[in-house]
């Protein structure tokens, strides 16, 4: 059943927890006003929309979605200019790999298809129509099923050569505090402190990185159980994709033992053949991932996750 418009942008309208994914039936016309109801709000939420079956799915991302995805692409950009500059190429090439944000992309069948990607890559070349990316994919508070088929959906689309995928596991938490109001900030700032101070010591003095983060009988996090990366890549024979890059398994850091090149990701695909002709230089594995420096900023994400979900339960209701 087609959900109404109207009733869709008032519930994107109500503050929101940073967890839930939201599925609607709804036509390409409602997935555009949710659009144009995004940017006029100013809110940070992710739009995909499938026309095949008329049904757009509204991410609200967390810091660990956000974060992991961020490092990712920043520390490939950096990785692979790098190795282009060390070996002699130009500004007339390196300037031209970018991140390119959260950019739309459009499918090329008749029943258009929208999809945000979570990380993307992209090399500008205003001559080309089809400017070659890579995409990224993070999965959290999501199924490895849907990961999966985002990751797909990109390989149907020839301008993306490599997807790389992120799926990250939480063991359960139950944060499920009543909604508490305060009179002003400043009472809330104080009474959130608790929970920093809280988290802070789990996090440090009892060893506890990648949590459960636990406060006033709840579990703000619950621990990460799993984190590894894939890679989906277009090759003559069809789509192949790579062994799972474990960081975590079964709740333990096993970061020290994964492949910094996560799949040997090549220089060549980031640069178009036209751009960059050193075939040797083209198959040089980009070895973007730092493991110990990816791990810290995972346990940050984990903190800031835990502390958003706290604040997502606390009002500020001010008497005048």
């Amino acid at each position: 059943m087609e959900s109404h418009i109207s009733d869709v942008l008032a519930l994107l309208r109500r503050p929101r927890q940073s967890d839930p994914v939201l599925e609607f039936i709804i036509s390409e016309d409602g997935y555009k006003r949710i659009i144009e109801e995004r940017e006029k709000t100013n809110r940070s939420y992710r739009v995909s929309y499938d026309s095949h079956s008329r049904t757009v799915t509204i991410c609200f991302p967390t810091a660990v979605h956000e974060r992991t995805g961020d490092m990712v692409i920043s520390s490939m950009v950096n990785e692979v200019v790098r190795m282009l500059e060390n070996a002699g190429v130009g500004d007339e090439v390196t300037s031209r790999i970018q991140s390119g944000g959260h950019e739309t992309i459009t499918d090329s069948s008749l029943a258009r298809s929208y999809k945000e990607p979570d990380g993307l890559i992209i090399f500008e070349d205003f001559k080309s129509k089809n400017p070659r990316r890579i995409v990224l994919e993070v999965g959290f508070s999501q199924t490895y099923a849907s990961l999966k088929r985002a990751c797909l959906w990109w390989m149907n689309q020839r301008q993306v050569p490599v997807v790389l995928s992120l799926f990250l596991t939480e063991n359960r938490h139950n944060s499920g505090s009543a909604r508490q109001v305060f009179r002003t900030v400043e009472e809330r700032d104080l009474h959130i402190q608790r929970y920093i101070d809280a988290f802070n010591a789990q996090m440090t003095q009892e060893h506890r990185p990648l949590g459960p983060l636990v406060y006033d009988g709840n579990i703000w996090f619950g621990s990460l159980r799993h984190a590894f990366f894939e890679t989906y890549r277009v090759t003559d024979t069809g789509v192949v994709k790579s062994e799972a890059a474990h960081l975590v398994q079964d709740g333990v850091d096993v970061s020290d033992d994964i492949p910094r090149d996560l799949g040997a990701i090549e220089v060549g695909d980031f640069v178009p053949h036209g751009w960059l002709s050193d075939d040797v230089l083209r198959r040089s594995a980009v070895n973007f991932l730092r493991p110990q420096s990816f791990m810290r900023m995972l346990s940050g994400a984990i903190f800031r996750t835990a502390l958003g979900r706290v604040a997502d339960t606390l009002t500020v209701e001010e008497i005048l």
